[in-house]
């Protein structure tokens, strides 16, 4: 008998507990798709229009496309058009995640309005907004972390 609890202990705490258990932990309670699990690369809709995909290892959350108005050096108006993606280690991550994406958007919304044209130019640019956009989210949803966000689509206009 102690064994068997002994063998159960180890298979529950190393993570290798019955398959059905490993299916409804993934499950989160979402009906389209049957989760947030799957093969890596099959995308499921989430919460607030975010599409999630896993990866290898990783989750990705790709959040709807952002259009925010910015200053340019000669006072003219001008836009930058963004689509980004947070990379998250795990599940557990994306559902701390989800129900804050209206606070990640506005805290993203309020730096991006602030930024000036000339903040953006050239790669270091970019990795700057990468890391305040990567701070920011880790705020929102903390103790969580995202690992990484990624700039799919950049356009300043």
């Amino acid at each position: 008998m102690l064994g068997a609890g002994g063998g159960a202990a180890f298979f529950l705490l190393k993570g290798g507990g019955p398959p059905a258990a490993h299916a409804e932990e993934g499950d989160h309670g979402k009906s389209k798709g049957g989760g947030h699990g799957g093969e890596p690369g099959e995308a499921v809709e989430g919460a607030h229009g975010v599409m999630i995909t896993p990866g290898d290892g990783v989750v990705y959350v790709e959040l709807p496309e952002m259009l925010v108005n910015i200053a340019s050096g000669d006072g003219r108006p001008a836009f930058l058009k963004l689509k980004l993606t947070l990379e998250a280690a795990d599940q557990e991550i994306v559902a701390a995640l989800e129900p804050e994406i209206p606070r990640v958007t506005d805290q993203f919304n309020a730096f991006l309005r602030e930024l000036r044209t000339d903040d953006l130019a050239g790669s270091a640019g970019a990795y700057r907004l990468r890391l305040e956009l990567l701070r920011r989210v880790n705020l929102v949803i903390a103790p969580q972390h995202i690992n990484a966000v990624l700039i799919e689509e950049m356009l300043v206009q």
